[in-house]
């Protein structure tokens, strides 16, 4: 199936390892022109040698409330337009709900919400000028179903997905659609950082192909939606 991939440039963050990076290479080898944006400059480097003159790097820390502007403007300038953007955000540290303080809840929104909603927020504007844009957002099944030991993910990504879901009508009048993917353990740094085991581990190559295949033309009925990728972890129905 052609996705209707090819020549399309996608934005897209936290890219420089597990989810993030298996996304760039799903959109690469589909044909689109790719910015890659993460804190690591020599992985992100290694992207960019990897797919010569269809990534490109922007190193930068997302905390920075002023890169998604800048990256959002470096895309452009870099391959003339933004069609696509997978806003990947890094998760919040792991922490039981009566141990979590106020400054705890202010960081995971620092580091989790905020970056995205600059993200999508810079992103929208020349999608919907030129009338077509699909946004992403990584989120976690924490959302669906929160654990007690996730619970600033939870907040934090709950709140980021009630904002985009409510933005959704919006942008879908202009030809932009944003969905969510709401990931379950992977093998991923993430998942070694949480000790996640005994679990079956879900493959970020599927899941970068998963999501390139929502970022085609095909997909613009396709909004407001949160697909769960978690090997059926979560039970409930």
């Amino acid at each position: 199936m052609d996705l209707g991939l090819k020549d399309k440039v996608a934005l897209v963050t936290a890219a420089s390892r597990g989810l993030g990076r298996a996304t760039v290479e799903a959109l690469a080898a589909e044909g689109a022109q790719v910015v890659a944006v993460a804190r690591d400059a020599a992985r992100l480097a290694e992207l960019e040698n990897r797919y010569p003159g269809r990534c490109a790097a922007l190193a930068g820390d997302l905390r920075d409330p002023d890169l998604p502007r800048r990256a959002v403007e470096f895309t452009i300038d870099r391959f003339g337009a933004i069609d696509i953007l997978v806003s990947n955000t890094a998760g919040p540290a792991s922490v039981m709900p009566f141990d979590a303080s106020v400054s705890d809840f202010a960081a995971a929104f620092e580091t989790t919400c905020y970056p995205a909603v600059r993200l999508i927020q810079a992103a929208a504007a020349p999608m919907c000028a030129q009338g077509f844009g699909r946004i992403l957002i990584v989120s976690s099944t924490s959302v669906k179903a929160p654990k007690p030991f996730l619970c600033l993910s939870a907040a934090s990504r709950s709140a980021l997905w009630a904002w985009a879901k409510s933005a959704a009508p919006q942008l879908m009048e202009a030809g932009v659609t944003i969905n969510a993917l709401f990931a379950g353990p992977h093998e991923t740094d993430r998942a070694r950082e949480l000790r996640i085991s005994n679990v079956v581990l879900g493959s970020p190559e599927d899941f970068g192909t998963f999501a390139a295949s929502l970022c085609g033309t095909h997909t613009r009925f396709i909004t407001g939606t949160g697909y769960i990728l978690d090997g059926g972890e979560l039970r409930g129905i």
